[in-house]
């Protein structure tokens, strides 16, 4: 089994709230071939992946960091 560990500190509890939110679908619905647990404690999310072949976990990686990505530049932008 393959696994990765994301551990994400943001600048304050309500931004990782809300990216945690707005992320939270898409782990969801994206574990048909990983398994995948995401966490919230404060300012942190923390995100596990597990997956059979290393193809589907750096697929996995992927889609985190631009689901990451994407809420964190929309948070930003609201926030202006």
């Amino acid at each position: 089994m393959n696994y990765f560990e994301l551990i994400l500190e943001f600048d304050s509890e309500e931004e990782a709230e809300i990216i945690y939110k707005s992320i939270f679908l898409e782990h969801i619905s994206s574990q048909i071939k990983s398994k995948a647990t995401m966490e919230i404690n404060k300012n942190v999310i923390k995100i596990n992946v597990e997956a059979e072949d290393i193809s589907i976990l750096k697929a996995s990686i992927y889609s985190y960091l631009r689901w990451i990505g994407v809420a964190q530049n929309i948070y930003n932008i609201c926030k202006e």
